[in-house]
């Protein structure tokens, strides 16, 4: 199946019911809102992954069918995979879309005893950044790190102008 793409961004346009009655005209004016509605609705919502590390900020995605660029307040986030160990030297983050190398070795001495992964949203302080908390412990010693990394699930929908 090819890849869906429009030559121009489609918006949203709000027709009254009156338009649509039986035995008035159709006009092509009128089709051409309804085919815009079409691909409006074609478009949303639109998903994008890449892995992240901590401290990392979520790219702000360009739709492939049209080269429509999101706005931060049309998108959510979701952590879809994580891995507990920080990214090999030298391994892509921010963005890849590929998983990077792990390390071979944990960030911090101990077992394996909490991991929180998150993103912030739209409503908090800085949308898009990337948090990982991983902590381990070792003879009744905590140590937290901002190791590991995530795989992180944009999921944009365009917002009617």
């Amino acid at each position: 199946m090819g890849q869906m793409t429009f030559a121009t961004v489609p918006g949203f346009v709000d027709l009254p019911d009156s338009v649509l009655q039986a035995d008035q005209p159709l006009t092509d004016y009128d089709l051409t809102k309804i085919n815009n509605n079409a691909k409006f609705a074609a478009v949303r919502p639109e998903v994008f992954y890449g892995w992240y590390k901590n401290g990392e900020t979520v790219i702000i995605p360009t739709s492939p069918v049209d080269g429509y660029v999101y706005a931060r307040q049309e998108l959510e986030y979701e952590v879809a995979a994580w891995c507990s160990r920080s990214p090999a030297g030298g391994a892509a983050t921010n963005g890849a879309l590929l998983k990077p190398a792990r390390a071979n070795a944990n960030d911090a001495p101990g077992t394996l005893f909490l991991l929180d992964f998150w993103v912030e949203e739209k409503n908090e302080a800085n949308p898009g950044l990337v948090h990982c908390e991983v902590h381990y412990w070792d003879n009744g010693t905590e140590y937290p790190t901002n190791g590991g990394f995530v795989k992180v699930r944009t999921i944009a929908t365009r917002l009617s102008s």
